[in-house]
């Protein structure tokens, strides 16, 4: 094997160290509690079909519901020159984003939980252990309520510090 190929081997290496917290079942939860709708908070929003009582999981990824881009990707994207299409990648990639610390990465959602708007009184978070591959109902969410979450306890990604806009509730 080529230089090439050892490094690609040891990429493969590295990524197996981390334990991504996937969801291997077929169906993600969040097709059982949650719908698209317009949203008062912020163009559209997702919110619950039913109840979601307060600790239940009602989004848990699975490796097909997210794509995670690695540091090393969005400097590469960042520093190429934009289309218009590129231009519109990226506004999506960073508004419907979010940082996970554990990998160094930004992981893009896929799935509907990308209509998730903030809100500082938020009723949906990540778990106890910070796990940022599902999420959990902090409360109670009553069928028809909006489901929010409070960006600010989200990781701000250090190396994303001229996006602030996108990732800061505070520069709203």
């Amino acid at each position: 094997m080529g230089k090439s190929g050892d490094k690609e081997v040891a990429k493969a290496i590295v990524m197996a160290e981390y334990h991504i917290p996937y969801n291997f079942r077929k169906d993600n939860p969040i097709e059982k509690y949650a719908e698209v709708k317009k949203s008062r908070i912020h163009g559209l929003g997702l919110f619950a079909k039913v109840l979601i009582p307060k600790g239940a999981i009602w989004w848990h990824a699975r490796p097909q519901d997210v794509l995670i881009i690695s540091k090393k990707q969005f400097l590469t994207l960042d520093s190429s020159k934009k289309a218009n299409i590129m231009a519109n990648f990226m506004k999506s990639l960073l508004t419907y984003s979010y940082y996970e610390r554990d990998l160094d990465a930004l992981i893009l959602c896929l799935d509907n939980s990308r209509y998730v708007n903030h809100s500082f009184d938020a009723n949906s978070g990540a778990s106890e252990d910070e796990n940022g591959f599902f999420a959990v109902a902090q409360k109670d969410i009553s069928a028809g309520v909006e489901i929010t979450e409070d960006y600010s306890k989200y990781n701000l990604c250090p190396w994303l510090k001229k996006y602030k806009e996108y990732f800061d509730p505070s520069c709203w």
